[in-house]
């Protein structure tokens, strides 16, 4: 679907969200809000991927940076979706989408699949669905497995998924639904980096603009320039552990994007402690950003962290 179609199903995400179904949307983003620019490319579905539906949820939400990527994308998508029994979301957009492009063979002998958790024979004895386990996950079984009738309802439940009202149930379902995904949190093959640790320019670009920004650094890096660039596929939830060792030793940057909010840059201003030197660098759908524009506003950081800092006036 494009936003437009993802916003109608906002309802059914959340039912997913509390059912933990496992369940794979993928959002060819274009220009809006509403019919918006249905020809043009835009990152400006992020907000949405990441907080549409009522209550609080979780979801993982990924995002390929070519037409390659997106196979290898997808593969984790639904991995992601069968491990932890959540909608995954990919937000992919029209600059990939609809591009012509070359790429290798794919090897599929190099992913791995993962399957969903099943029920064994002792669990299905007396059936929880939604049993609380120490990672979060609990067994699920499929339609015809013996004993694995279970009522996948949108209603709070309790581990036997049968309806309740119950405060201390739901914040018990709540703490499973959100630890489930702490193992999510400790992956760093989500990320892709460029440039050595110490550098003090940072670049962040995720999607399309994730092509231009390796332009880009790699421009900058001819013109001797100490930066490096980040690249996460996994855009939502925020890992504070990655970003905090990225951004430990930077202080200037940008957070590219495709989106009049710089919506991603707000993300990580709400998980974690982004250098006051880091800026946005964003603009609207239909209007693309060049690698030259990105190395500009690179040379200009590095001008501006050379500069001595100005001292305070001494008191009279």
């Amino acid at each position: 679907t494009s936003g437009p179609g993802m916003a109608l199903k906002t309802e059914m995400m959340g039912l997913a969200s509390i059912a933990e179904i496992p369940l794979v949307i993928v959002d060819v983003q274009r220009g809006g809000p509403s019919t918006g620019l249905p020809t043009k490319p835009e990152q400006s579905d992020l907000f949405m991927a990441a907080f549409s539906a009522h209550g609080d949820v979780l979801r993982p939400v990924l995002a390929p940076t070519s037409v390659a990527d997106t196979f290898g994308v997808t593969v984790e998508a639904f991995n992601l979706a069968e491990q932890f029994q959540t909608p995954v979301i990919v937000l992919s957009d029209q600059e990939i989408a609809q591009r012509k492009e070359t790429v290798e063979p794919i090897d599929t002998g190099r992913f791995t699949v993962i399957e969903r958790r099943v029920p064994n024979a002792a669990e299905l004895v007396d059936y929880q669905r939604y049993r609380l386990t120490e990672d979060g996950v609990s067994p699920i079984s499929h339609p015809g497995m013996a004993g694995g009738n279970y009522q996948g309802a949108g209603i709070e439940h309790n581990e036997r998924a049968n309806p309740t009202a119950s405060g201390r149930i739901h914040q018990q379902m709540n703490d499973k639904r959100f630890k489930k995904f702490d193992a999510l949190l400790r992956r760093r093959d989500l990320y892709e980096q460029l440039g050595p640790d110490d550098a003090p320019l940072g670049l962040v670009a995720w999607g399309s603009v994730a092509g231009v920004c390796r332009e880009a650094w790699a421009l900058a890096r001819a013109e001797g320039l100490h930066a490096k660039l980040l690249i996460p596929r996994l855009l939502y939830p925020v890992s504070e552990e990655v970003y905090a060792g990225f951004f430990r030793a930077v202080r200037g940057g940008l957070v590219v994007e495709l989106s009049y909010q710089g919506q991603l840059y707000r993300l990580l201003r709400m998980a974690v402690d982004v250098p006051p030197g880091v800026q946005r660098f964003c603009r609207s759908g239909a209007n693309p950003i060049t690698p030259r524009e990105v190395l500009h506003r690179l040379r200009d950081l590095s001008v501006s962290l050379q500069q001595p800092a100005q001292s305070a006036a001494p008191e009279v």
